[in-house]
C-alpha cells in the first residue's frame, strides 16, 4: 500500500512539475526587444521593436502617453501594419504634425504588447522618452523642486535665472499665497526664435508658453534680454502654478484672473498700460468684468486694457479682502465650481457685484446698467517697475506692439473621434492606424492643425499659458 500510494503521489505532482517548464518554453517562443525610439523634433517621434517568433505574429501593439496630470489614466493605442515571420522588425511614428505636439521636455511612456495566433503574448517593461530637440546641447541645474534647462549662455547665466525663479515664486506666495503644488521644470531656448521653431503652430510673436499639466514652461532668453527674460519668467511661472493650484476636469479659471495675478506677480504695470489705464478710468471706457472672463479682445490697445484692467481687478482682490479669499476661490475653482458660483462662495459677490464694489474701489464711474456707487475713493495708479519691451533675440527695441495671448483650442472626442478626425486613411501614419490621445482638459493640449488654431486666435479666445513676444505679457 505504501508503493501504491508514492505511485499514485507521483502520478499527480508529476503534471505541476512539467507545467512549468512548458510553459517556459511557450514562453520563450515570443521575445519582443524594444529598439528604443527616434526623434525628428519637432515633427514625429518613430518607436521600434523587434519579434522572434515560434509561432506567427497575430497582433502588435503600442500603447504610449504623456506623463501629465489628467482627469483619468489614458493609454493610447497604435496597431502598426507588420508582415508575419519567424523575425520581424516593427516600427510606428507619432506624427506631431497631425496630432499637435507635445510641450519640450514633455516625458512619453510606451510598452509594446504583442500575441501570437495561439494566444501566447508578451510586454515589454514600460520605457520613457523625453520629447526634446537634441541638436541643442541641453545643461541643466537644479534647487529644490526647480530645475532650470538651458544651452545658450554661461552657468552664471543659468545661476542667474534659476535664482530668479526661486525669488519669484517666494514672492508669489508672500503676496497672494499661492505657491508651486509640483516640481518645475523651466526650458531657456536661446532666443524666442529657436523656442517657437520647437512649437508646432505657435503664433509668431509668442515669447514664452506654460504647461501646467506637465509642469513644464518655455521661454526663448538670449543673454542679452536678461532683463526681459526675468520679468517673463515670473510671469510664466505665475500662470503655471496656477494652474497647478486649480486643476479640474473643466478649464472654470477666468481670463481676467489668470492674467491678473501674472502681471501683479511680474511687478504691475508699466508705464504706458498705467498712463491708458487711467485714461479708461477718467473717461468711463472700462471693460466689462464678464467680457474679460473667457477671453481678451485682438485689438492692440483693447487686449492693453485687458492686461491693465485684469491686474487692477487681482490687486483688489488681494489688497481689499486678502490673499486668504483668494485662496478659497482657487480652491472653489479647483473643486470645479464656475467662476460666478466660486466668486460667490469666496467672497459673496457674482461678476457684476465684483465689478461694482472694484470700480468704486479704483474710482471709476457706473458700469453700463450698475447700481449707485458709495462714496468714490480714489486709488492711486500702481508705482511698480515698469515693464521691459522683450525684443527678440539681441535686436534693438521694436516699435511696442500689443497683441493677445495665444489661443490653444482643444475638442473632447472619444478615441475612435479623434483617430477619424485627426488620422484619416488618407493620412494614415508609416506603418499602421493610431488612436490618438484624446484631449485632456481645454486649454493646453494642442491637438488642431494651424488654419484652425488661427481661427480661433481671431476670434480673440486666449490660452492662459500663453505669452506674447512685445509689451511683457
Amino acid at each position: 500500500m505504501n508503493a501504491l500510494s508514492a505511485l499514485l503521489t507521483l502520478a499527480v505532482l508529476l503534471p505541476l512539475l512539467v507545467m512549468p517548464s512548458l510553459v517556459d518554453a511557450q514562453a520563450s517562443a515570443l521575445k519582443v526587444e524594444d529598439r528604443g525610439t527616434f526623434i525628428v523634433f519637432p515633427d514625429r517621434v518613430s518607436f521600434n521593436v523587434k519579434i522572434t517568433s515560434r509561432v506567427p505574429v497575430a497582433q502588435v501593439v503600442l500603447e504610449y502617453g504623456v506623463v501629465k496630470r489628467t482627469c483619468g489614466d489614458i493609454t493610447a493605442k497604435a496597431f502598426p501594419k507588420f508582415t508575419s515571420g519567424p523575425s520581424i522588425d516593427v516600427s510606428w511614428t507619432w506624427e506631431m504634425l497631425q496630432t499637435g505636439s507635445e510641450p519640450p521636455g514633455a516625458v512619453i511612456w510606451y510598452r509594446w504588447r504583442v500575441i501570437d495566433r495561439d494566444g501566447n503574448s508578451a510586454v515589454t517593461p514600460d520605457a520613457t522618452v523625453t520629447w526634446l530637440d537634441r541638436t541643442y546641447s541641453w545643461q541643466q541645474i537644479s534647487s529644490g523642486d526647480l530645475t532650470l534647462h538651458w544651452y545658450t549662455g554661461d552657468r552664471g547665466f543659468a545661476e542667474d535665472l534659476l535664482a530668479t525663479m526661486g525669488d519669484g515664486i517666494a514672492q508669489l506666495a508672500r503676496m497672494t499665497g499661492v505657491r508651486p503644488q509640483a516640481p518645475i521644470h523651466l526650458y531657456v531656448y536661446g532666443d524666442t526664435r529657436e523656442m517657437q521653431e520647437a512649437m508646432l503652430y505657435e503664433p509668431s510673436w509668442t515669447g514664452g508658453v506654460a504647461f501646467p499639466e506637465n509642469n513644464i514652461t518655455i521661454i526663448g532668453i538670449h543673454p542679452a534680454n536678461l532683463e526681459w527674460g526675468k520679468r517673463t519668467i515670473v510671469h510664466e511661472l505665475t500662470h503655471l502654478i496656477v494652474g497647478q493650484m486649480t486643476f479640474s476636469c473643466g478649464r472654470n479659471v477666468p481670463t481676467w484672473l489668470d492674467e491678473g495675478i501674472a502681471v501683479y506677480a511680474e511687478g504691475g504695470l508699466d508705464d504706458w498700460s498705467e498712463e491708458r489705464f487711467g485714461e479708461a478710468i477718467a473717461a468711463n471706457n472700462l471693460l466689462s468684468v464678464r467680457d474679460l472672463t473667457s477671453g481678451f479682445s485682438s485689438h492692440p490697445d483693447t487686449a492693453d486694457l485687458s492686461y491693465s484692467q485684469s491686474y487692477s481687478l487681482v490687486r483688489y482682490l488681494i489688497e481689499a479682502h486678502g490673499p486668504e479669499q483668494l485662496l478659497a476661490l482657487f480652491d472653489a475653482l479647483r473643486a470645479g465650481n464656475s467662476v460666478e458660483s466660486g466668486l460667490r462662495k469666496s467672497y459673496g459677490l457674482g461678476l457684476e457685484e465684483l465689478e461694482d464694489s472694484w470700480r468704486r474701489w479704483v474710482g471709476a464711474g457706473l458700469r453700463s446698467g450698475g447700481e449707485v456707487p458709495a462714496t468714490q475713493v480714489p486709488t492711486p495708479l500702481p508705482t511698480f517697475a515698469p515693464l521691459a519691451v522683450a525684443p527678440t533675440s539681441a535686436a534693438p527695441t521694436p516699435e511696442r506692439t500689443r497683441e493677445p495671448t495665444a489661443t490653444v483650442v482643444s475638442a473632447i472626442a472619444t478615441l475612435d473621434q479623434a483617430a477619424a478626425t485627426l488620422a484619416p486613411a488618407s493620412a494614415e501614419p508609416a506603418g499602421g492606424v493610431v488612436a490618438p490621445l484624446p484631449p485632456q482638459r481645454g486649454g493646453f493640449d494642442l491637438r488642431i492643425p494651424a488654419a484652425a488654431l488661427l481661427f480661433f486666435a481671431g476670434l480673440g479666445l486666449t490660452s492662459v499659458a500663453a505669452l506674447k513676444l512685445f509689451g511683457g505679457r
